[in-house]
């Protein structure tokens, strides 16, 4: 198929943690990461309100500038064939993008330009159980470890990723269940007990931004642009996972299904192959959501996890992609009377 590529006027870095799971890489055709500088599969601390901490293996993932990540996929693209237009694209009516002022009209559309991008205010599409995220990207700073951590405030935790030259900080929560003022203190005293005394000195731009969670909302967004023939993909489809609010695995296989329905000849069946992929997954992240948050799940999960291996290689695999919400709770079960998989 002939193909477009229209990149953001000013690509910078993405404000999120960065880290993409290993087992999604390879299904990237034509795409390899290993040039790439990377933190590969960080020693994690996940730590608790009550202060306390556990080491946990998150093996398989890779940390990437999502600068370098972005940009070695869109030279993979143009390997593959697609044709990049220098313009950033400023109009979407219909099947027709303006940008540096030409028009071009399309078969179909794939709007990849996140929550609050130029499709989704095209299409009058709202952003509906939004998380915000809050936070930065450092330079000048190489922390050891990534950081976790749960302050027994409403849905919020706070991150600390290493990067290639820097981290990526921040803490995710629900307007509604804290406010802005009170999700920076915990944020600053966090990072206080984490960096070095003058992270606030630290060059990198900060950010508040939407973190568009899967919800009815979702499918709902994306039939309606579908009639309009756009398909949404990763933030612009409001695919991010509602307990842990990660969001790049989904972009990706997000990606790879639409371009899988239109390479098929059937882009009609894109929702309702992410309804099939993702609805059931999705549901069952919410449940695990009001239970992690809601009750003392989430503060009991670090001692227990503590003295108990097969409960931690669970939560780690969790954290690190590997484990699905579907079979959770059977394995939770299995681990904790001593039986393995």
């Amino acid at each position: 198929m002939e193909v477009d590529l229209y990149l953001p006027g000013r690509p910078g870095e993405k404000p999120c943690g960065g880290a993409v799971p290993g087992h999604v890489l390879p299904r990237l055709a034509g795409f390899d990461p290993s040039p790439l500088p990377a933190v590969a599969s960080p020693a994690a601390v996940l730590e608790n309100a009550r202060g306390g901490r556990i080491a946990l293996d998150l093996q398989g993932i890779r940390i990437f500038r999502r600068r370098d990540l972005d940009g070695a996929l869109a030279e993979a693209a143009v390997a593959a064939g697609a044709v990049r237009r220098s313009a950033k694209a400023e109009r979407l009516d219909e099947v027709r993008i303006t940008a540096g002022g030409e028009t071009r009209s399309y078969d179909w559309i794939v709007g990849a330009d996140g929550a609050r991008g130029l499709s989704r205010r095209s299409l009058g599409i709202p952003s509906r159980g939004d998380s915000v995220g809050l936070g930065g990207s450092l330079s000048g700073i190489e922390p050891s470890r990534l950081v976790l951590a749960f302050p027994g405030l409403g849905d919020s935790y706070a991150w600390i990723f290493p990067r290639p030259g820097g981290a990526s900080v921040g803490i995710a929560y629900t307007p509604g269940k804290l406010a802005d003022e009170a999700a920076r203190a915990v944020l600053d005293a966090f990072l206080d007990r984490h960096l070095p005394a003058d992270w606030r000195d630290l060059p990198g731009p900060r950010y508040r931004y939407p973190i568009p969670v899967f919800g009815p909302w979702t499918l709902e967004g994306v039939r309606r642009a579908l009639e309009r023939r756009v398909l949404l993909v990763g933030d612009a489809a409001a695919l991010a996972d509602p307990l842990t609010r990660e969001g790049i695995r989904y972009g990706m296989l997000s990606g790879l299904w639409a371009a899988g329905s239109l390479i098929e000849g059937r882009p009609e069946t894109y929702a309702d192959r992410l309804e099939s992929e993702l609805g059931e997954e999705m549901g069952k992240a919410r449940r695990a959501r009001e239970a992690f948050f809601e009750s003392p799940m989430g503060q009991w999960m670090v001692p227990v996890a503590r003295f108990h291996p097969g409960i931690r290689r669970v939560l780690a695999d969790l954290l690190a992609c590997r484990q699905t919400y579907t079979g959770l709770k059977r394995r939770l079960i299995g681990a904790a009377i001593g039986y393995s998989e």
